[in-house]
């Protein structure tokens, strides 16, 4: 609280409390936290002093399947740019507006949200997308349908 200037006490806790911080929950030390807590709260203070830009890797992972929907909600309200990477198949179609596929140095950029590049990239299910290209994982064996770019 004394780090956050101009918010107020019942503003932190109602964030604290969609990240499922309840009661004395919120005057733990961070030292004693579990690893998902520790998530949560990072994503907290993210969230009352955020940037214009997040750059987050895996962020749902140690996150139980409430904080990730409290997670989705705060995301979707926040007005900075989001570069996210991830696996989760329940966080990505929530979140992707662009999806950027990486595989073998390349990637394929598809200007559509998570649904588009399922479509585009021929996965029959969520979870086939997130493999959708392994078949033509060489190099020069890469589809053609979409813009490519070697990093």
């Amino acid at each position: 609280m004394d780090r956050i200037s101009g918010t107020g006490e019942q503003s932190v806790r109602s964030i604290l409390g969609a990240f499922l911080f309840r009661e004395d929950d919120v005057f733990k030390k961070v030292k004693v936290l579990s690893g998902g807590e520790k998530s949560r709260l990072a994503l907290v203070k993210l969230l009352l002093a955020p940037p214009n830009l997040l750059l987050l890797d895996e962020p749902t992972t140690h996150l139980d399947m409430p904080s990730i929907d409290a997670l989705i909600a705060a995301l979707k309200n926040y007005t900075g740019t989001l570069i996210f990477v991830s696996h989760d198949i329940h966080f990505i179609p929530a979140i992707a507006e662009i999806t950027l596929h990486i595989q073998v140095g390349e990637v394929t950029h598809y200007a559509g949200n998570y649904n588009y590049y399922l479509r585009k990239s021929g996965a029959e299910s969520e979870q086939s997308g997130q493999i959708a290209g392994l078949k033509n994982a060489r190099p020069d064996g890469a589809p053609t349908s979409q813009v490519k770019h070697r990093v």
